[in-house]
């Protein structure tokens, strides 16, 4: 489904977004996040990698929560096979609160 989706995308548009999200720091960003946040990712998404991605994406936050999902593609929301434990952790995490 992503390939499919990413292939009807203009090649201009593609690079771009590529030249955005690969070139640009959001450090100063996530350090102004001031509302709980869930960070929720898996480990086997070869194209947003963990530890490039999620890790320092939660670390920049403070008091954020990263949840990592063995096997977990990119692309996890729409993935069947995490449906049920995904729809547990976001409801889970809404019925937090405010910290």
């Amino acid at each position: 489904m992503g390939v499919a989706l990413a292939a009807r995308a203009p090649l201009r548009t593609a690079i771009e977004l590529v030249r955005t999200f690969s070139q640009a720091d959001q450090r100063d960003e996530l350090a102004a996040v001031d509302v709980p946040t869930l960070v929720i990712h898996g480990d086997a998404d070869a194209s947003a990698p963990l530890e490039l991605c999620a890790r320092p994406t939660a670390d920049g936050i403070a008091d954020a929560r990263l949840v990592v999902y063995p096997g977990g593609p990119h692309g996890l929301p729409l993935c069947t096979e995490h449906a049920e434990r995904l729809t547990g952790d976001l409801l889970a995490f809404a019925g937090d609160g405010p910290r």
